[in-house]
């Protein structure tokens, strides 16, 4: 018994000097390496699409200036990031950038409107504005100028009228009257004539000719139809005359939006006013840009332009567009922002720094400084 205890103490002590000696050959577990020290974050660049709009966006050089390139330049520096301006020459291609992704940012300004909203994200608005009308105008004084403003179409088609009915009335008269009554149509064909248109316009303008008479019985039919139709012809230039004298003419029929309707107005492409005009009724012909526009106006090709105010009032004031001048007040007020493709990130962080801007006053102080201040 003792013996077999003996034993089986033997063996359990051979089996810890086993397992023993078994740790003591495993290696050491391995320390893990120091992670390598991280480099410096990579800062965003983002794409962002520019137009030439005159007093927003112009360019000097390979770069950009304007309001909107300034406070730009202050949102992507609050946002922390760079810049890759990407230029367009019309406005389509501008939302079209935006809209495919190509560019992160449509800078604009793009008023910002239902039907934009289905297409793009907008920021909160940069600035408020509105529409405003541009026409030509012309200083014209003197005789001859004064003599232009009474002739129209309508008149001249009138007057045509009456002079070709005289002169078939008076070949009639003459005729009926020639040989019996030589005292006050003589039988002489040019002079007989002439004494007939003579007193058909006598008739028109006083109702009758003293010095002479009508004896024959279809004499007195034609004398009698001027008689009444000289009534009818004497009011009809009267009412022709006085609406061409106190309307100016095609330039200066236009005093404000209440005016555009059956008006060719020129418009950019793709831009909010071709909606606009159409609703009030007139025509909109559209161009690739507000300089375009104002250039057929210039050359009469079209009778108005509609445009943001601020642009408008930008370009109308350069000397070589002397010839225009702005009119009636500014209508359908918009905000405008900045266009960003559907679903962007950007669109928070943007509209956070557009309110920060707002707030602190900068965004304000940069508007000032390119428009000025006004009430």
């Amino acid at each position: 018994m003792m013996q077999r205890q003996g034993s089986r103490a033997a063996w359990t002590v051979g089996l810890l000097v086993a397992a023993t000696a078994a740790w003591a050959d495993e290696p050491a577990p391995v320390a893990p390496e120091p992670a390598a020290a991280a480099g410096p974050a990579e800062v965003q660049r983002l794409r962002v699409g520019v137009m030439p709009i005159a007093s927003a966006v112009d360019w000097t050089g390979d770069q950009p200036v304007g309001v909107m390139i300034d406070i730009w330049e202050n949102l992507a520096g609050r946002l922390g990031v760079e810049t890759e301006f990407v230029r367009v020459d019309a406005f389509p291609a501008l939302i079209e950038l935006a809209t495919s992704g190509t560019a992160d940012v449509a800078l604009g300004p793009i008023a910002i409107t239902e039907d934009r909203e289905r297409v793009l994200d907008l920021t909160h608005s940069i600035f408020h504005s509105g529409l405003r009308v541009a026409v030509r105008q012309r200083n014209e004084t003197g005789f001859l100028a004064a003599v232009r403003s009474m002739l129209s179409w309508q008149l001249l088609e009138l007057v045509g009228i009456v002079v070709a009915l005289a002169l078939i009335s008076g070949h009639l008269l003459w005729w009926f009257e020639r040989g019996r009554n030589d005292h006050s149509f003589p039988t002489a064909y040019p002079r007989g004539v002439g004494e007939a248109l003579w007193w058909i316009m006598s008739t028109i303008m006083t109702g009758g000719c003293d010095d002479k008479h009508v004896d024959s019985l279809l004499g007195r039919g034609i004398a009698f139809a001027w008689m009444v139709g000289g009534i009818s012809l004497i009011a009809a230039f009267t009412s022709v005359l006085t609406a061409t004298m106190t309307a100016d003419r095609v330039t200066g029929t236009i005093h404000g939006p209440r005016d555009l309707a059956g008006r060719v107005v020129g418009v950019q492409a793709a831009a909010v006013t071709g909606p606009v005009v159409r609703q009030r009724g007139a025509i909109p012909q559209e161009f690739p840009s507000i300089n375009a526009a104002l250039d057929a106006l210039a050359l009469g090709m079209v009778e108005a332009v509609v445009s943001e105010n601020q642009q408008l009032m930008f370009l109308v004031s350069q000397a070589s567009r002397n010839s225009l001048r702005l009119v009636g007040p500014v209508f359908e007020s918009f905000d405008y922002g900045l266009g960003l493709p559907p679903g962007s990130p950007l669109r928070e962080p943007l509209n956070t720094a557009i309110l920060r801007m707002r707030e602190d006053g900068s965004l304000g102080r940069f508007i000032e400084e390119w428009f000025g201040k006004h009430e």
